[in-house]
């Protein structure tokens, strides 16, 4: 019987045999690129055939064309005329109206405003009638912040009117 010893390599030459007979390959390391940019970088900058392009930006709404305020018959006391004065607040309602339908598109229609005048000619309070397709609260807020800077006639007293408006588009 053979030592041990002897048999060592010749198991060693039967499991090389049987594996091939090759020690695994050696990768070399990747030659370096002449290129100032680096492989990683390389590699970002090449889209991917699979990428979807980006998805753009949805497109702004188209602006809005100027709305406007059409002040019907107001009613108030007798020998007080605020419609002048109204009038002048006009550019102020038309304003509030376009700010307003920038955020509602669709707002028109009809607004009744109640408004209360002291007896120096200014507003004091502006309330809006129930109803109304344009009885928007932000529409109101704004005219009323409006109806702060207006200037009527002095009524003799206190004096509250009703203003019908209508809102087109």
């Amino acid at each position: 019987m053979p030592s041990t010893h002897s048999l060592v390599p010749a198991i060693t030459l039967l499991l090389l045999g049987a594996c091939g007979g090759a020690a695994p390959p050696v990768t070399a390391p990747a030659p370096a690129s002449s290129a100032s940019t680096p492989p990683a970088a390389a590699a970002e900058a090449t889209p991917s055939p699979s990428a979807a392009p980006a998805a753009t930006p949805p497109a702004p709404p188209p602006p809005i064309t100027p709305g406007l305020v059409i002040v019907g018959e107001i009613i108030g006391p007798p020998k007080f005329d605020p419609k002048p004065a109204l009038d002048a607040t006009k550019g102020d309602l038309r304003r509030c109206y376009d700010e307003t339908r920038a955020l509602q598109p669709t707002l028109h229609g009809k607004l009744t405003l109640q408004l209360r005048i002291n007896e120096a000619g200014a507003v004091v309070g502006t309330d809006a009638v129930p109803g109304g397709s344009a009885n928007d609260p932000g529409l109101v807020g704004c005219i009323a912040d409006a109806m702060k800077t207006a200037t009527f006639p002095k009524p003799g007293g206190t004096a509250t009117i009703t203003v019908p408006l209508v809102f087109r588009r």
